[in-house]
Parts: C-alpha cells; structure tokens; sequence
C-alpha cells in the first residue's frame, strides 16, 4: 500500500453496532497500521462538539486531522487529535483486544470500553468505567477481556506518570 490509499477500520464494541471507518494509509510495518485523516467539515463540527460536551477541548478549538496506530500486539490504540493549523488537541486511547489484520486494507479492532484522554498539558482523564462495569454485569464482555482491559489501564495510567505515554507510541517510519 501506499500513502493516501484507503484502509477500512472494522471496530467492534461488544453488546454494539460494529462501526466501519475509512482512513487513509500512512505506513505499516510488523508492530502497527498508522492512519491519517483530514476531517470533513459535518464530522469536525460533531466530533469537535462531543469533545467540548465532554470538556475535552475548550470552546474555541476544533478537531480537523487525527493520525490513528493501530498495534498488533498492543491492548490499545493511540488517537491523536489536531486543529486544523497542527495545534495538538490531546492523545487517546481505546482500550480493547490487539488490533488484527484482516486482508491488507483491512483491519479489525474490539474496544473493551475503557478509555484514556490525555491533555497536552499532561492531565489524564479515565473514561467510560461505567460502561465498562456494565458490560462487565451484563456479561457482554468476558472475565479475560475485563482483565486485559483492567491491566492496560493500569499500564497506560502509569506510563503517563512516567512520562512514557504516548511518546513511546507515537512512530516515526522511514517509507
């Protein structure tokens, strides 16, 4: 594949709708898949709007490119979210199973519900351990999946601590 070709994103959320997204390839090599996408303007305006009800951005910014990796043998994601002008907006992960490789423009990704929001000025918020124990209580997700999620949360928690999240993360490929 090459930059700029279309990959299509099977996500999984357990007890939900599987949701398809098409991003634009980046580069790939045995750890990870790298995204990358220019938002459109409806879906800069929606996402920008459920960040700031969530007091993920402030009132005047807006999300209009994200760089996406998707690990193979990672028990997450990393999201990260930019104006427009390359202002860093914030780091995210899902956390769930490793990402699979279903054809080569295809992968597959199931989100176990948690997740993590990281500031660019380092504050961490965890999210979405309501749903979690719901989907935990309603057996949508098994007991080795609820330990995996727990485990990675603890891991990436304590990565930010040290300062290793998501620096550790973020590749640089020589394509």
């Amino acid at each position: 594949m090459q930059r700029g070709d279309r990959v299509r994103i099977e996500y999984i959320r357990p007890g939900k709708d599987v949701t398809y997204y098409e991003e634009e390839f980046f580069a790939q090599d045995e750890a990870c898949l790298r995204t990358f996408k220019t938002l459109p303007e409806d879906i800069s305006m929606r996402l920008s709007k459920a960040l700031l009800e969530q007091n993920l951005i402030q009132q005047n910014q807006r999300v209009g490119m994200i760089t996406k990796v998707y690990f193979f043998n990672e028990p997450f994601n990393l999201l990260e979210f930019r104006e427009l002008d390359g202002t860093l907006l914030g780091h995210y992960s899902d956390i769930g199973e490793p990402t699979i490789q279903l054809s080569p423009t295809e992968v597959q990704m199931t989100d176990l519900y948690l997740d993590i929001w990281l500031m660019p000025d380092g504050r961490l918020l965890e999210l979405d351990w309501d749903e979690f124990e719901e989907a935990i209580e309603k057996q949508i997700i098994t007991p080795a999946q609820a330990d995996l999620a727990r485990s990675a949360m603890q891991r990436l928690v304590e990565e930010v601590a040290r300062g290793t999240y998501p620096t550790n993360y973020i590749y640089h490929f020589n394509i």
